[in-house]
C-alpha cells in the first residue's frame, strides 16, 4: 500500500511575501501569510484523509509551529530556517526514514485551491509529478520515492524539476492546475486572491 504524506513547507510569517513590500508593510505581510497558511492546512486537512494520506508541516519557525499543532497538525522541525529546497530535503529525508513511500509537497499560501486538482496529483502514477506555478516555478510537488531526487526550487524550477526527474530515469508528469498555479507572491497575485477570497481582506 502507497503510504503518501502530504507536507507544507511554511518559513516563519515575518519572513514572508517580501516581494510584496511595496504594497503591504510587515505586519500585514505576516498578517496575510499566517492567513494563507491556516486556510491551506484546513483545505488540506480533510483531503489527506479522503486520501489515506498524513498531513504535516515543515517549518524553522515557532509562531508556524504553535499554528500548526494548536489545529492538531503535527511537524517536521527544519532547524536552519533554510531554502524552500532545503525545508523540501528535511521532509523528504525524514519521510524516507518513516518508511513513507511518497511525499507530496503542497505550497502554504493557496488562494482557492480545488479539491480535484490536489487529487489529482495525489492519485497521478508517475514517479515524479510537477504542477508549475504561471512563472515557471513550482507549486506543487509530488515524489516517489519521497527522497528519489534533489530539489530545484527557484525561478524555472518547473523545467528543472523535469530535467533532474529525466536525469535520473524517473518517470514524470507535468500537470498544469489553474486553482494551484498562481502565486500570491505579487500585487497582480494579491489582486487575483483578493478577487478570489474577499475574505483575506479581514487579514491585512
Amino acid at each position: 500500500m502507497t503510504r503518501t504524506l502530504l507536507c507544507v513547507p511554511m518559513k516563519d510569517p515575518a519572513a514572508a511575501k517580501t516581494r510584496l513590500a511595496g504594497r503591504l508593510d510587515a505586519s500585514q505581510r505576516a498578517r496575510l501569510a499566517e492567513a494563507l497558511f491556516l486556510r491551506t492546512l484546513a483545505f488540506l486537512r480533510p483531503l489527506s484523509l479522503d486520501h489515506g494520506a498524513e498531513l504535516m508541516v515543515v517549518t524553522g519557525s515557532a509562531r508556524i509551529a504553535d499554528l500548526a499543532t494548536g489545529r492538531g497538525v503535527e511537524l517536521i522541525a527544519d532547524g536552519a530556517e533554510r531554502t524552500l529546497s532545503g525545508a523540501a530535503a528535511t521532509a523528504a529525508a525524514w519521510a524516507a526514514g518513516q518508511g513513507f513511500s511518497r511525499l507530496c509537497l503542497i505550497p502554504a499560501d493557496l488562494a482557492a485551491p480545488l479539491a480535484s486538482d490536489v487529487a489529482r496529483i495525489l492519485e497521478a502514477s508517475a514517479e515524479v509529478v510537477i504542477c508549475p506555478s504561471e512563472d515557471g516555478g513550482t507549486n506543487a510537488l509530488a515524489m516517489t520515492p519521497p527522497d528519489a531526487m534533489a530539489f530545484r526550487y527557484g525561478p524555472g524550477s518547473a523545467r528543472a524539476h523535469a530535467a533532474e526527474a529525466a536525469r535520473r530515469g524517473l518517470s514524470h508528469e507535468v500537470l498544469r492546475l489553474p486553482s494551484l498555479s498562481f502565486d500570491i507572491d505579487t500585487t497582480d497575485g494579491l489582486a487575483r486572491a483578493r478577487a478570489l477570497v474577499p475574505d483575506l481582506e479581514a487579514a491585512l
